[in-house]
């Protein structure tokens, strides 16, 4: 992944956006869709939920405790 940004990042952010690299995907329990979950250095999980033609039906955010 390539991040272009035309406004100087700030550390926290520049963090967070390295978090999209990483991703772990796992297969929802009830339909023909993945999960995909990013973790951020600040504890928080965002959960995209993927269907079967690559649209994002629902984005959550959880954190870790």
């Amino acid at each position: 992944m390539e991040i272009t940004s035309y406004v100087e990042l700030t550390p926290a952010q520049e963090h967070t956006l390295e978090a999209f690299k990483r991703v772990v995907v796992r297969t929802a329990l009830l339909t023909p869709t993945v999960v995909a979950t990013f973790s951020t250095f600040q504890a928080q999980d965002v959960k995209a939920t993927i269907d079967l033609n690559g649209v994002i039906e629902s984005i959550r955010f959880v954190e870790r405790r």
